[in-house]
């Protein structure tokens, strides 16, 4: 009763205050990360004690006049935009914590995607283009963890907000500006700033409706229409309608789609606060207190005009406690009723089994079985974390009588068949082709298929894969299918500097079919018992002296292996992560029979042998764990243990090719360094890295690997101990990682220096023989 009576309290005084004379109504442009101007803008008017009693905005503009309008301070928003969560709006990735590892399909070089749809009427193959380069999912979660609650509260009318608020979209095929006063807060502004090809455009009564800038980016007409306020304050970031920049899609993009717009307020009272920012692009939201403080010291600029033009005032803590008021009056954000709309019964059954939003069946009240939006978000990430479903904006309406809200959620399946290509651009022999095929069926259970091809000098592989998944009591899949991956180190442009190195030469052909069961321990591990048979083919010269017409030992290992593998990945980047955990607890056993066939320039002519048995088990251990220290600067740590028993095959050659090898580096992964080898072993590295902006860091590193005593000689351990280090540039590109990297071997060479030009992915497939 205490509550209650303070929330009337509050909003009694606030409605009081707001009833009296001289009314002011603030503007907002677009303009992207320029927007962010308006926060500063508002901060200022409120430290002065300027009211806002009417706001409007388009695109951007429409974003803050929104969290205006629902209470939110102009610190608070400046806390949103400058959290990770504006990083996720402007890549549309799902954040870490809510990636389902378990749904994750096996890396990839692909650079560009096309769809092709199987299922038109008149059965021919179409293709299915990208229809934005940003998926809007991030955003629409979050508009609803924003927008549903007051919408519930004002039951749809703009005008019963804590400000009322207005904003504007654009009808593409009507041509025409529509103006929102009532309806779905949140997909009113999500319409607003959906800037076209960049985010997907929403549906709305089959109407497809865009960024509200096309038609007017500063909605003034609106506030004057409805509210007539005596003073208009106008916001405004951009230069206008002005040739955009040559380098900048997107500004080309909304060059393009916008109309002319009328900056000019109507009356001599008005007050127009305005910045052209030359220096911020649309998305660069990299400079978001640059920005804010711009808006800031623009509005305590114009504050003597604007205090002398509006003479009510407003009382901080007035306004702090009608806030209060509102946002305690808000319904609370639970669920006990969704729908599931788009996909056919089967498909639905298994969107369900995701998502366990299902309360107790046996729960006889209805708060026994709501679930919130972090429950329905975890779920609903895991369905949309293997990209083979999309969905739209959620419906959310709220139930008066039972205090709870309802989801409508539309979803679809993607186009069942993925052409893929790719690859890796490089200065040394992993320049490299990859092109990629895939099939993927959802019903009660999920069918994909799976082709790759990899190409180059060095290093070309070919897979053939299935994988089930199935939704009974528990969740498993079954994955089989056949790899073929060739190893040619004589191709040996790898990078060097110098004209010496340590690099080992051999050709090396691992072909195995394989199959796994997994299972997901929690949302980020997954448990696997793989089974490969196959055998593997060395061939090697064990001398320097030989010439092109030379036949090369060879020798050949048909085996069986089996391998359990505890899993855990959540790094950021598929290559030069910053960011998240990896971590795999492994124990193997592989059988096999050694055949050896000596070479024209095999010393002492060993003779040929055949049916040596080796087998041998082993167990790995690995983790890599990054830590954010702050803004512009990580470090991270590399621990890796391997303990087998491998045994000693006819000669050093072919026991070192067939050991575990230490890579921690894409580049230490296609060049062959012997003493890197080793039936056991200990690496330890640490990953210092300097973020210049997004995507954009000098990641450093320094390894130290210790082998184990392979001969059974004892040997100083500081004389076994080998180093590696690596500095790479990198620019995480849409296509995939720019790198420069200066890579160095600690081995008895000492000019083992490396530098390597890549962009794209150097991808390997998973080893027969699991390492």
């Amino acid at each position: 009763m205490t509550r209650i009576k303070s929330i009337i309290t509050g909003l009694s005084v606030w409605i009081a205050i707001s009833a009296s004379a001289q009314k002011v109504g603030v503007v907002m442009s677009g303009g992207g990360a320029k927007g962010l101007y308006h926060i500063g803008v508002m901060k200022a008017l409120e430290e002065n004690g300027i009211p806002v009693d009417y706001v409007s905005g388009t695109s951007m503009g429409s974003i803050i006049a929104g969290l205006y309008a629902i209470g939110y301070t102009p610190d608070e928003m400046a806390e949103v935009f400058k959290s990770d969560q504006i990083k996720y709006w402007m890549s549309g990735k799902i954040k870490p914590q809510y990636i389902y590892y378990f749904r994750q399909k096996q890396p990839n070089a692909a650079m560009v995607s096309l769809r092709l749809d199987l299922r038109n009427r008149n059965k021919k193959m179409v293709a299915q283009l990208p229809t934005n380069l940003i998926p809007s999912d991030q955003i629409d979660m979050s508009f609803v963890e924003f927008f549903a609650a007051p919408n519930a509260q004002c039951g749809g009318d703009f005008d019963k907000l804590f400000v009322p608020f207005r904003c504007v979209a654009t009808d593409a095929a009507a041509q025409k500006e529509v103006v929102y006063r009532n309806g779905d807060l949140g997909k009113a502004i999500r319409a607003s700033m959906t800037i076209p090809l960049v985010f997907k455009p929403l549906k709305q009564d089959s109407t497809l409706l865009y960024d509200g800038g096309m038609y007017n980016n500063f909605p003034w007409q609106v506030l004057k229409e409805d509210f007539g306020p005596e003073v208009l304050i106008g916001s405004k970031c951009t230069a206008g309608n002005t040739k955009p920049s040559e380098d900048n899609v997107v500004d080309q993009i909304l060059a393009l789609t916008m109309m002319h717009t009328d900056y000019k307020l109507p009356s001599d009272s008005d007050i127009l606060i305005e910045h052209a920012f030359e220096d911020v692009s649309t998305l660069d939201f990299g400079k978001v207190e640059y920005v804010i403080n711009r808006g800031y010291s623009d509005a305590i600029d114009a504050m003597p005009l604007i205090k002398e033009r509006i003479t009510r005032r407003v009382d901080p803590d007035s306004l702090s406690a009608a806030r209060k008021a509102y946002r305690a009056s808000l319904p609370n954000l639970f669920f006990d009723k969704y729908e599931i709309s788009g996909l056919n019964d089967n498909q639905t059954m298994y969107v369900k089994e995701l998502l366990q939003l299902d309360g107790p069946k046996n729960a006889k009240k209805k708060k026994d079985r709501a679930f919130d939006l972090e429950k329905f978000r975890s779920g609903y990430f895991k369905i949309l974390s293997d990209g083979d479903i999309e969905g739209n904006y959620p419906d959310v309406t709220y139930d008066d009588s039972s205090k709870f809200f309802k989801l409508d959620i539309e979803m679809k399946t993607k186009p069942s068949f993925k052409v893929m290509f790719g690859g890796n651009v490089s200065s040394t022999s992993m320049n490299q082709a990859y092109v990629g095929l895939e099939y993927r069926r959802i019903g009660l259970s999920s069918q994909t298929y799976n082709f790759d091809g990899y190409f180059s000098p060095l290093y070309s592989s070919l897979s053939l894969r299935g994988r089930t998944d199935f939704f009974m009591k528990a969740l498993f899949s079954l994955d089989y299918g056949y790899n073929f991956n060739y190893y040619n180190y004589f191709k040996s442009n790898f990078g060097g500097i110098a004209k010496k190195t340590d690099l080992t030469y051999s050709k090396y052909i691992d072909t195995y079919a394989t199959a796994a069961l997994t299972v997901p321990v929690d949302r980020y591990s997954v448990l696997s018992l793989r089974m490969n048979g196959g055998y593997d083919r060395y061939s090697y010269f064990q001398t320097t002296d030989y010439t092109d017409d030379d036949v090369m030992d060879r020798t050949q290992f048909p085996f069986f292996g089996l391998k359990l593998e505890l899993d855990r990945n959540g790094l950021n980047y598929l290559l030069y992560p910053t960011r998240g955990i990896r971590q795999t607890i492994s124990a193997i056993f592989v059988t096999g029979n050694e055949m050896y066939a000596p070479g024209t320039r095999s010393p002492d002519q060993v003779p040929r042998r055949s049916g040596d048995s080796r087998h041998w088990f082993g167990a790995q251990f690995v983790r890599e764990h990054y830590y954010p220290v702050c803004k512009w600067f990580s470090v991270g740590y590399l621990a890796q243990l391997v303990v087998t028993n491998h045994p000693s095959f006819t000669n050093e050659y072919a026991t070192n090719i067939s050991s575990p090898a230490f890579t921690p580096t894409p580049h230490s992964r296609f060049v062959y360094i012997k003493e890197f080898r080793s039936n056991s072993f200990i690496g330890l590295g640490i990953m210092p890295t300097f973020e210049f902006a997004p995507k954009f860091y000098l990641k450093n590193s320094a390894y130290a690997f210790l082998p184990g005593d392979n001969n059974k000689v004892k040997e100083n351990i500081h004389k076994r101990v080998r180093y590696m280090f690596n500095s790479s540039l990198v620019y995480q590109t849409a296509f995939g990682p720019v790198s420069l990297t200066l890579s160095k071997y600690d081995v008895t060479n000492k000019n083992n220096w490396f530098l390597t030009f890549n962009f794209g992915f150097t991808i390997f497939n998973r080893n027969g023989l699991f390492y």
